[in-house]
């Protein structure tokens, strides 16, 4: 019985016939190996061990039972790092994806989102294989301008903002006599998030409610929906307030969080709260609830 030599990447892949091919586990791959040399083996895995170290090899032993005999076979895995997986860790890159935001919480909370992400593209070549702090941002060196361009898209659907990504000629393969690209990706945040309070610089006071590759208001003042893009939009965000609902009869009115006065407040809530209820508010030129 042959011994059966598998060197494999921790990315689920083995060389197999001078390419990397994908399995799913290495229980299936082994019992299949087998199988070619077996067939209908009934198979018992005991004790069975993989490498630790790229280039490490280690030797377990596999039972196969077939026609009433028992067979020991050698199975001897090597571990080593595929035509993809070899970039990790390197100054390989093919896009810089160029993260900003004035606002260093959602800025976090993207980058936190793109590592989740990037963990599971591992399989793909993807990796981050450096990142550089930046004003008001960072900068993502990345394995595959492809998939870094998705994720480029991915995150101003989920955060907004404005993307753009342009090519810049690196070199010149001589064996192709083609040119070779890198990638740069700018995903521009929003400092806002859906929920929050803009005042626009025409006096607008509108509520974010839903970001994407554009954004869509609500005007509080005249009750309607506005959408617009992103690098048009000039705006500052208002601070909430919390206050309590002093009068409900015969226009609604709130404890102004300034003066401490009751005031009546200048929009209509989709849901009227209350008497003595809690609620936010924000101020430019007079109260807004907000519901």
């Amino acid at each position: 019985m042959k011994a059966i030599n598998i060197t494999y990447c921790s990315c689920n892949k083995y060389f197999f016939q001078n390419q990397w091919k994908s399995y799913t586990t290495m229980k299936d791959l082994v019992s299949k190996k087998i199988r070619e040399q077996i067939p209908k083996a009934q198979l018992k895995f005991e004790d069975f061990n993989f490498p630790d170290q790229p280039k490490e090899k280690v030797e377990n032993e596999v039972s196969a039972a077939a026609k009433d005999k028992e067979h020991k076979v050698k199975v001897i895995l090597k571990l080593a790092k595929c035509n993809l997986c070899e970039k990790e860790g390197t100054e390989y890159f093919e896009a810089t994806l160029q993260i900003r935001s004035a606002n260093f919480d959602i800025l976090e909370e993207s980058i936190e989102y793109l590592q989740v992400r990037v963990a599971n593209l591992r399989h793909r070549g993807m990796f981050i294989n450096n990142v550089k702090r930046q004003p008001e941002g960072f900068d993502l060196y990345m394995s595959n301008k492809r998939i870094a361009q998705s994720l480029g898209r991915e995150l101003q659907e989920k955060y907004g903002g404005v993307f753009k990504a342009s090519p810049r000629l690196q070199t010149r393969n001589h064996q192709t006599s083609k040119n070779v690209y890198r990638m740069n990706i700018l995903v521009k945040l929003p400092d806002f998030v859906k929920g929050d309070i803009i005042l626009t610089d025409d006096g607008n006071v509108l509520r974010v409610d839903k970001l994407g590759k554009k954004i869509k208001l609500y005007d509080l003042d005249k009750g309607t929906n506005i959408v617009i893009d992103y690098e048009k939009l000039k705006y500052h965000i208002l601070k909430k307030h919390s206050t309590y609902v002093s009068k409900v009869q015969p226009g609604l009115e709130v404890i102004n969080p300034f003066d401490y006065q009751s005031s009546m407040v200048k929009n209509n809530p989709e849901r009227r709260p209350d008497l003595g209820a809690e609620v936010q508010v924000v101020v430019h030129k007079g109260i807004y609830i907000l519901s």
